[in-house]
């Protein structure tokens, strides 16, 4: 399913879209340059689910937790692997421990970047930008 956004405020809408399709268990790659709104969605899931504090892109800490109020999901695991160089660099993480947790989702930016270190996804959606125009592809 393909959609177009034009605002931060659109893209979270079709954020809370999907969060309502989410069980706990889901491990969701979102692929996208710089800038096309992989964070700003996972702002719109976490938002949708229950959490009120500021949502930021994990570049730095490579992994951010959100705790959520929702009865089947009880955390948000937001990971960007854009500064992995190489997959040995997520072996402290213990990826392979907290995704797939059944309480837990998962959103992996720079997926590509893991390596045969991460699992296959449930969902991948795909962040494409062309001027002012977001265009985000579910899959």
């Amino acid at each position: 399913m393909t959609h177009t956004t034009h605002s931060e405020e659109e893209t979270q809408a079709i954020a809370a879209e999907l969060a309502t399709t989410l069980k706990g268990g889901e491990v969701v790659y979102l692929q996208g340059d710089l800038g096309a709104g992989k964070t700003t969605f996972v702002r719109g899931v976490a938002r949708a689910l229950g959490f009120t504090e500021p949502v930021r892109s994990p570049t730095f800490t490579i992994m951010n937790r959100y705790p959520v109020d929702h009865p089947t999901i009880k955390q948000i695991l937001h990971v960007d692997l854009y500064r992995i160089e190489d997959t040995s660099e997520l072996i402290p993480l213990a990826l392979e421990e907290e995704l797939g947790r059944p309480k837990t989702v998962a959103f992996i930016e720079w997926p590509e970047r893991g390596g045969d270190q991460l699992q296959d996804p449930d969902k991948t959606i795909i962040f494409q930008v062309d001027g002012d125009t977001h265009t985000i592809e579910i899959n």
